[in-house]
């Protein structure tokens, strides 16, 4: 009889803690006045600063295409090394 009272107090315990939570009505109404509060305020820049941006992320675009590519070759060097190296080892 022990076992069979055990899920009635799990649900028992469950009911208790649903009581205690705050509705999503509450929830939001605690956050409106964030909200209304947060405006954002964006530096107006010229359009040198604007190309001077752009350029600078082509220019890390670039060098992160050419990392990649590097590291790809390299792992493309090691697969072939080791099927190179498993062949030998086999014939």
């Amino acid at each position: 009889m022990g076992l069979a009272s055990q899920p009635m107090l799990v649900v028992k315990y469950h009911r208790g803690l649903l009581r205690k939570r705050r509705s999503l009505k509450e929830i939001k109404e605690s956050y409106i006045g964030y909200v209304n509060d947060a405006t954002l305020k964006f530096k107006e820049l010229t359009s040198f600063e604007q190309q001077k941006i752009r350029d600078k992320i082509i220019a890390r675009a670039k060098q992160e295409r050419f990392h990649d590519m590097k590291m790809s070759l390299v792992a493309f060097l090691i697969l072939v090394l080791l099927i190179f190296g498993a062949y030998l080892l086999l014939f």
